[in-house]
């Protein structure tokens, strides 16, 4: 019997290490050409992480680019030979092997540390854990059943790549910030890895990325020079600290005596934890490295600067700020607003220069990513993004609210529509303070500092200020209409939390490091230091619990013994039908070529577990054929009550001329499972035709006469 857990463990190993690859030696090669912070003569340890952050910054631009105008094969070829060059120049400049050890200081083991603790964390968090015939996927599946089919179809189809969701007429160019999934094909065309094993690794890396950009701000945005260890320490642990949702979500499950899979499902606007981001979204959270690598960059240009820097930092600024156009646009759209006021703000001081540099940087920018922009703006009709067709605004004045706090006032008898929206403003702020709890305290500590500090705020800290303003106000009244859900409210987000990190470091490392008036500003009241700590103990508790809880639910629903169970899981027992769905469509991967097409029941909850684990194109993969991502609704909609009743209705499916339907749809391979209405009816073509392979939960029939034979391989 196969164990897929161990298989996921070894798949998403290697691709960790494969990672390094491209997302290293792009970023140190930059670090040397460009001299930023004068990176030839610094540190090892510093040199790495510049080397994370900006490779991040610059890989997804580069492998889009180069494959976009060439193929995979040179765009692998041209990032093994940077490694080849970053590995001799490395080599070059390493000391002997007796004081290599002794050179490294206790800071860097506990980051490495720190590393290994979140390898680890990634492990146990996504792959799924099989118990004998029992297969239980991690909550974030809900999410990664798209991602999934991204990545393959990346790998499969070149760029841009191709809707693996839709195959009702031609396939169509995939409209949707696909710059992720292009960076996890290239371990997979290198290695022939899985998709699920890069992606997986990816998480850990999109993590690494931001951790390394967190020490690089300290010292070279906010100037924390003294003590810089070991307020890198705990900027970085300090990703481990939520808000207090743990509160409002434990008074939400009391009340509906229901478990809710994710706790930040409380509030229908969350601010999501960094815990959520990196395991649920690990592009959106790319994208915020790519954009503050961008802004780090562009943070060293002075007026009185020559050309050769200002062009390298507009450079090295304008690949960021592409690559994290394609990694997110909610993301990159957010910082945008800000980069926008900032612009503004260097003109009217008259610093004429600075705002050529950056100018030079938009346009370098925008050039890069303009054969990105007409992908998005192909049909300007369709949605951008989400899995269902919105068919709404991309952005919209909107207040964000609380959905719950406004029913419950409604509840208690206020039905106006003036006072309702009037009292947005006072629970949007009770919202915050929850959402953000110990980083709502930090604000009001790193205001109360700087309005005390007698010294004036450098260019970079009024630049954090303006960030965090403007940031905030755009998602407190901006919202996205183009999915169900404010895509853009939860992951613009994002800019203001890295501000509030950036500020908690020296502001906790001074409340409990620094004795009596050695403090900037004076030492903190002892109440104060209560309230952090107990606020930290709360976030902390939080992501624990969320941690817990993405893993363990699918386990713990399988047993039927709570109130509620996530739709998509199925009933009780749904963890053996899992393991067969895995199990059947992994042979089947192995049977089939890439460019066979696979079609199973559109309509059903299984449908995720399907798209999980089938690396093939499909016709319809829901009622809406992800036309959200590129396509056209209206034939979905009229192919979608064929397609739906020779799986669901075995009446319909007895007058079906198999063959002919699947050559109509171009479909070479049709999967049953036992939960499929057509499944029970004996003499349906679930049965009446001979299988390419079955197991006791899946059934794979061959069909049709049309290019893609089932037995490519």
């Amino acid at each position: 019997m196969q164990n897929f857990t161990v298989a996921d463990l070894v798949q998403t190993t290697f691709a960790t290490l494969a990672f390094a690859l491209f997302l290293l030696p792009p970023g140190y090669l930059l670090g040397l050409a460009s001299n930023l912070f004068g990176m030839r003569s610094r540190s090892a340890a510093e040199k790495i992480l510049f080397s994370v952050a900006f490779s991040i910054a610059a890989t997804p631009i580069l492998a889009v680019l180069l494959t976009r105008i060439s193929s995979y094969k040179i765009t692998l070829a041209f990032f093994l030979l940077l490694a080849v060059i970053a590995m001799a120049n490395v080599l070059r400049q390493l000391p002997l092997p007796a004081g290599f050890f002794r050179g490294i200081r206790q800071s860097t083991w506990l980051l490495l540390g720190m590393m290994l603790a979140w390898f680890l964390a990634v492990q146990f968090a996504l792959a799924d854990l099989q118990i004998g015939h029992r297969l239980y996927i991690s909550f974030v599946a809900f999410d990664h059943s798209v991602r999934l089919p991204l990545v393959e179809a990346a790998a499969r189809g070149g760029i841009p790549p191709r809707n693996p969701f839709y195959g009702v007429g031609k396939i169509p160019v995939l409209r949707y910030f696909y710059y992720w999934y292009v960076v996890c094909a290239l371990p997979m065309r290198l290695a022939g890895l899985s998709a699920k094993g890069c992606f997986d690794a990816s998480v850990f890396w999109s993590g690494l990325g931001l951790g390394a950009i967190i020490p690089l701000f300290l010292k070279y945005f906010l100037g924390e020079t003294e003590h810089l260890r070991r307020k890198s320490v705990i900027g970085i642990a300090l990703l481990a600290v939520t808000g207090l949702d743990l509160l409002p979500y434990s008074a939400k499950v009391l009340h509906l005596h229901a478990l809710f899979p994710d706790m930040e499902w409380w509030d229908s606007n969350q601010v999501t934890s960094w815990l959520g981001s990196l395991l649920w979204v690990p592009h959106h959270v790319a994208a915020l490295t790519a954009c503050m690598a961008g802004l780090l960059a562009l943070s060293t240009v002075e007026e009185d600067h020559p050309l050769r820097p200002r062009a390298w930092a507009a450079a090295l600024a304008g690949l960021a700020f592409a690559s994290a156009a394609g990694l997110s646009v909610y993301v990159t759209f957010t910082f945008a607003v800000f980069a926008i006021c900032w612009a503004l703000q260097t003109l009217r001081q008259k610093r004429i220069k600075t705002v050529a540099t950056y100018v030079a940087t938009a346009a370098f920018s925008l050039l890069l990513s303009w054969p990105f922009l007409l992908d998005l703006l192909l049909n300007p009709a369709a949605t951008v993004v989400g899995s269902s067709p919105g068919g709404g605004q991309f952005a919209r004045f909107a207040i964000r609210d609380c959905s719950d706090a406004l029913l419950l006032l409604g509840q208690l008898g206020l039905h106006n529509v003036w006072l309702l929206n009037l009292a947005k403003l006072p629970v949007l702020l009770i919202v915050y303070l929850l959402e953000f709890g110990f980083f709502a305290l930090i604000m009001v500590l790193n205001l109360r500092r700087d309005r005390r500090n007698p010294v004036p705020l450098t260019r970079q800290r009024r630049m954090a200020w303006m960030m965090f303003v403007v940031c905030l106000l755009t998602m407190s009244i901006a919202k996205s209409d183009a999915t169900s859900q404010n895509d853009l409210g939860y992951r613009g987000m994002l800019v203001v939390q890295f501000v509030l990190l950036l500020w908690s470091a020296p502001l906790l490392h001074d409340a409990f490091y620094h004795k009596g008036a050695s403090a900037p500003v004076g030492p903190e009241p002892a109440w104060i230091k209560s309230l952090l700590i107990c606020t930290l103990v709360l976030g902390v508790a939080g992501t624990t619990y969320q941690f817990v809880t993405l893993r363990v639910y699918a386990p713990l629903a399988d047993t039927g013994k709570w109130a509620r169970a996530e739709t998509f899981l199925g009933d009780p027992g749904f963890g053996e039908r899992t393991y067969w769905m895995r199990e059947g469509f992994s042979r089947l991967n192995g049977l089939t070529s890439s460019s066979t097409s696979v079609q199973y029941n559109p309509v059903r909850d299984e449908a995720l577990i399907a798209r999980l684990y089938s690396t093939r194109q499909t016709a319809m993969a829901d009622a809406f054929c992800g036309s959200a991502f590129g396509g056209d609704l209206q034939k979905c909609r009229e192919a979608f009550p064929r397609i739906a009743s020779a799986f669901n209705s075995p009446s319909a499916a007895h007058r079906l001329n198999l063959d002919g339907f699947c050559d109509d749809f171009r479909v070479n391979v049709l999967v049953a499972t036992d939960v499929d209405p057509v499944w029970q009816d004996k003499s349906s073509w679930v049965w009446a035709r001979p299988s390419l392979l079955s197991n006791p939960s899946l059934r794979a029939i061959r069909c049709g006469t049309a290019p893609g034979s089932p037995l490519g391989r």
